[in-house]
This record gives C-alpha cells, structure tokens and sequence, in this order.
C-alpha cells in the first residue's frame, strides 16, 4: 500500500539522507505538500523553505498553504518553526525576489501544470540561481498521461501517497474509478 505512514517513513529518511531530490505522486490530491510542510515543522527550527507554487493567488487558499493573507513573492513569512518564501512558476517576474537566498527545502506544488506544458525551465532555474538543500516535487493528481521521467534529472527518490486507506471512495474519484 501506498499509504500516510510508509510516506512519512520515506520522506523522513530522505530529510535525513545525503540526497536532494523527491517526487511525491498519488492520489491525496492536497495532502502530499501539506505532509512535507508537517515533517519539515516536526524535524527542523528556522529552516528556510522556498516554496513555489502554480499561481501566486493560490498562496491563501486553504487547499494550497495554511496562510489567511497572501504575501508578496519574496516576503518571508514564518510558519511555526520555520521561514517561507513565495513565488510562482508560472510568473518569470516573481523569481528574482526569491534568488538572494539559500534555502533548505524547496517545495515545487503542484507540478501537475509544468507536467501537462513539458516544460521544466521553472525547476531548472529554481536550481541553477539558488542553493537548495533538499527539492520536493509535488502532484496534484495522478494522470496516466503525465510523464515524470522529466524530472528524472532532479530526483533521486519517489514516494506515492494514495488516499486508499483513508478514504477509498475519494480515491477512486481521483482515479475516476467512481
């Protein structure tokens, strides 16, 4: 099974591993960046985590980021133990404002729309103008026709984290089984 613990046992080694790069898929559509969100709270205080997102208007909705009021990009927020910046991958214009950091984590959600483009270049440089620790890349849903071998370059690990046990009929929504 793909389910919450053996996520949270993967994601865990890897936080505490040599290498720098996850892909985290499954059908939890809007619980997978929330549990990186969780496990780098849990294991690390004033972390600086670079969090890119698919739309800057996305920030303050509940589905995306636990925040009410939706910073500028490049303002760092603090998230209880831990210290955020946002930007967006869909808008060029926000990237300077988070390239005069080094980062501990980058969170790259959902990357369901560079998928469906084929284009990597926000990923690419995320990483050729910034120093990041440790890179998670994270789905929304799960498509048959998404091709993750383009981002084979910038992980060394995946993990899945299905809704099965949780709530099967949820996912087989996402599957469109139901």
């Amino acid at each position: 099974m793909n389910g919450k613990q053996q996520a949270i046992d993967k994601i865990t080694d890897f936080m505490k591993s040599d290498r720098t790069g996850m892909l985290i898929t499954g059908t939890h559509q809007y619980k997978k960046h929330y549990m990186v969100m969780a496990l780098i709270n849990k294991h690390y205080k004033n972390a600086k985590v670079l969090y890119r997102i698919n739309g800057m208007a996305n920030i303050d909705d509940r589905n995306f980021s636990p925040l009410s009021k939706r910073p500028k990009a490049g303002e760092v927020v603090r998230l209880e133990n831990n210290y955020y910046v946002f930007d967006a991958f869909t808008s060029r214009a926000t990237w300077s404002k988070t390239m005069h950091h080094d980062y501990d984590f980058a969170i790259v959600y959902p990357i369901d729309a560079i998928c469906r483009k084929g284009n990597i270049e926000p990923i690419q440089e995320l990483l050729q103008y910034r120093k990041v620790g440790k890179l998670f890349l994270c789905s929304w849903t799960d498509h048959d026709d998404y091709d993750y071998t383009m981002f084979s370059s910038f992980f060394t690990d995946h993990v899945i984290y299905d809704a099965e046990e949780e709530d099967v009929h949820y996912h087989n929504r996402v599957l469109g089984l139901e």
